[in-house]
């Protein structure tokens, strides 16, 4: 299994509570197939805090969508709830879980999700003649439309794995609870969010007070040990060469 380096530099938080609020992204991914599925969660400090939005996404991948109108659109697919949760073929972007499932119970995206309009053309609403969506429009963001849902329930992050392997992405690292937000499946095995393709955002939650968080968050690669043995070796040799 490839292993990746994350950065964990201090989130920028905009407006935050004292005990609770977004600390980052964290990644599930596990192969199936020939492809490799990843699922992000946006992190949270308690159970009882809820997801509001994504926004302001950024990212070079490119993603597997999965064929047919209601599948091929980064919006959840809400006629086919069975095929949605744990799908190796298909894309998209929720906010929590239908019905309040957890990720080793329903795999169902939430049907509240919606798409803010930097998910341009036919990205997030598809036309019969339109093409898949397989790359994340600049700056997108989606939200859901019923913080209070059932759906937007925090689960422990301990519970998501099902065999996957966890990555945190900034301001992450050891936090419990998470709200399901992204699927994301990639061509070929052992991707790695952060490394095999960019992904950063910002994210809001309400937390269990009532106050509001938005902070942004990354999966940042950082050269591994040797890398950066090489790197001061050159910057060492830099010196001797200007004396």
């Amino acid at each position: 299994m490839k292993i990746a380096f994350i950065g964990m530099i201090g989130a920028a938080s905009l407006v935050a509570s004292a005990d609770a609020g977004f600390a980052g992204f964290v990644a599930f991914s596990r192969n199936v197939g020939s492809n490799t599925v990843i699922d992000v969660f946006a992190a949270v400090d308690n159970a009882g805090d809820k997801f509001l939005n994504v926004y302001n996404t950024v990212s070079n991948g490119s993603f597997v969508q999965k064929a047919g109108l209601s599948n091929k659109t980064w919006k959840p697919d809400a006629a086919n709830f069975t095929s949605t949760r744990n799908t190796f073929d298909d894309s998209f972007m929720t906010a929590g879980c239908f019905s309040g499932g957890s990720y080793g119970g329903e795999f169902y995206a939430s049907g509240n999700t919606s798409g803010d309009p930097n998910f341009t053309g036919t990205s997030w609403n598809a036309s019969p003649a339109s093409l898949p969506a397989t790359t994340i429009p600049s700056l997108a963001g989606w939200y859901t439309g019923d913080p209070p849902s059932i759906d937007n329930v925090a689960e422990l992050l301990s519970a998501t794995a099902t065999g996957g392997t966890r990555l945190d992405g900034t301001g992450a690292a050891g936090k419990a609870y998470g709200i399901w937000c992204a699927h994301f499946v990639v061509t070929g095995i052992n991707k790695v969010i952060g490394t095999d393709f960019t992904f950063s955002a910002f994210a809001s939650i309400k937390d269990v007070n009532g106050s509001t968080s938005q902070a942004s968050s990354s999966f940042t690669p950082i050269p591994a040990p040797g890398a950066i043995a090489l790197l001061g070796m050159a910057g060492a040799l830099s010196r001797r060469t200007r004396r």
